[in-house]
């Protein structure tokens, strides 16, 4: 109908043309009725073929659309995807993750939403974002939380403080210097309270916070000790900081996301990629 000819159909179709003209007639056949007539090698559509053609041009074009919808959702350059982590993670875990995945990746954009542990579990229940990185496991019936890597927590003082002589640390050993603590509601805060609660000793609280980030520059401006986890307290970002373990104090890693809602091909490749890569770090 539109190539006019039998050897443009072929060559539209990319067959031969006696397939297109077997195939025709078996048409004709099957149908009782002639589609076409035959006029010096062209082909003359019927009322009844220009009445089939107009019924099956939208078959056609929905076809074409579905092949073009393919293409765009397979292409590298609209790998787009949305994560989430708490400010601990943003500084340098995930950075340095995204980097690595992206790599493997390439045209793939990331936006990255920094959020307090305790916000993460309404985002992805929310479909805010796609899946998050988080430091607690939010036990929440619509979420899936896989288990990744350990990391510790650390004691950060000043260079020139008298713990930074330690090469490990407890909170103990801390509780009798001013200390920069949480909120009791933050993941760290709740952990803090806990030591003291066990330890049966009140701190000297010289500021409270919200953010670990925030905790390591008030230490920075000497006004006291703190607690935060590992790859906070960077040298590059905090220089004037040292960074001790302290004793058994390793909090697993989350890989959090929706568990009523499958991921979609691109989004579940960057999440098992980012969840290979991430080993490298314990």
């Amino acid at each position: 109908m539109i190539a006019k000819t039998i050897s443009g159909a072929a060559e539209l179709l990319h067959v031969s043309q006696p397939g297109i003209s077997r195939l025709l007639k078996y048409m004709e056949y099957k149908l009782g009725i002639a589609l076409f007539e035959r006029h010096k090698g062209r082909l003359i559509p019927t009322p009844e073929g220009e009445e089939l053609f107009k019924e099956l041009e939208p078959i056609y074009k929905r076809i074409e659309d579905l092949d073009i919808t393919i293409n765009r959702i397979t292409r590298p350059e609209d790998l787009k995807f949305q994560i989430a982590c708490p400010p601990s993670l943003a500084s340098y875990v995930l950075p340095w993750l995204i980097a690595r995945v992206r790599a493997q990746m390439p045209g793939s954009s990331i936006k990255l939403e920094t959020l307090p542990n305790e916000d993460i579990a309404e985002y992805i229940t929310q479909r805010r974002v796609d899946f998050a990185l988080a430091l607690y496991n939010p036990d929440h019936p619509l979420l899936m939380a896989e288990p990744s890597i350990n990391i510790g927590m650390v004691a950060v003082v000043p260079f020139d403080h008298p713990l930074a002589k330690k090469k490990t640390m407890t909170i103990a050993d801390m509780v009798a210097y001013d200390m920069v603590t949480y909120y009791a509601e933050t993941l760290l805060g709740s952990h803090l309270n806990k030591a003291f609660e066990d330890i049966e000793r009140e701190p000297n609280i010289s500021v409270m916070v919200r953010y670990a980030d925030d905790a390591c520059a008030m230490v920075e401006q000497g006004l006291g000790v703190t607690v935060a986890f590992e790859y906070t307290a960077m040298p590059q970002r905090f220089p004037n900081l040292k960074t001790i373990p302290i004793k058994n104090s390793k909090q697993r890693l989350y890989f959090i996301r929706h568990n009523g809602i499958s991921l979609s091909n691109n989004v579940r490749k960057f999440y098992d990629l980012a969840k290979t890569e991430i080993r490298s770090l314990e």
